[in-house]
């Protein structure tokens, strides 16, 4: 069974890193990036950002 509901989640900058996420995603399925490149570019921008803000506490 599929879960249904809203997301929330009250992470600092988590919607941007969503953002990004799906921004490289997009880029690996139009062909401008490899699907390895785009994983770990969004991974490092999630890392930093969540660094950046003082996660993990």
């Amino acid at each position: 069974m599929p879960y249904t509901g809203i997301q929330y989640v009250t992470i600092p900058r988590f919607q941007s890193i969503g953002t990004v996420a799906g921004q490289q995603i997009s880029a690996a399925l139009a062909g401008q990036t490899s699907v390895e490149a785009a994983l770990k570019a969004a991974q490092d921008y999630a890392a930093r950002e969540m660094t950046r803000v003082g996660y993990p506490k």
